[in-house]
């Protein structure tokens, strides 16, 4: 086979022709260049908040303890481990690796983890998995995602206007006897 070239130089070498074809594909057995790279390694953090932290006026780290009562002039979120009494007059976040035994009160809270004690928020608690609550909790909202661990009774503030949990179950109590004699007439 010959190789022949328009330049002025002649013949092509085998080195020339294989530049310009394309590579074959390497066999299997030979891992890619690009399946063999790593990937770098992210340098360790040491004191920066995450970014969704920006706007919070406390946070508490993973691994931190806290033993007393804590209050929050404004949002701040907890991954640490907190023992006591929490106010927050913003919303209150509770990351996933959160373990906290405290009685909270706020404006709006947002468990991913672990709590134990009563919970109470003048807008809303919200529940999001893993979530973990064993206590009690008084708010007008409420959501639960699954896979949530809810234990404990719930308070809406609808019970207070109607004059106790109490009226209500009598009111249901007495219109159950009614319905059973209606029925009998037909």
């Amino acid at each position: 086979m010959a190789w022949f070239d328009r330049s002025a130089g002649g013949k092509k070498g085998p080195d020339e022709e294989l530049e310009k074809t394309p590579e074959a594909p390497k066999p299997a057995s030979e891992p890619m260049p690009v399946a063999v790279a790593q990937e770098p390694k992210p340098a360790p953090k040491v004191a920066e908040p995450p970014p969704s932290t920006a706007g919070l006026v406390g946070y508490l780290y993973k691994g931190s303890r806290v033993s007393g009562q804590l209050s929050f002039q404004g949002p701040a979120r907890i991954d640490g481990n907190v023992d006591g009494e929490i106010h927050c007059q913003g919303t209150l976040t509770i990351g996933p690796g959160a373990e906290v035994k405290a009685k909270i009160t706020c404006q709006a809270v947002v468990i991913h983890g672990k709590v134990e004690g009563n919970v109470s928020a003048k807008e809303k608690i919200e529940l999001i998995a893993p979530a973990r609550l064993i206590g009690n909790i008084d708010a007008p909202r409420l959501i639960i995602a699954e896979g949530v661990v809810f234990d404990g009774d719930c308070s809406m503030g609808v019970a207070k206007q109607k004059g106790g949990v109490s009226g209500s179950h009598s009111v249901v109590a007495d219109t159950a006897p009614v319905a059973q004699s209606a029925k009998a007439n037909s």
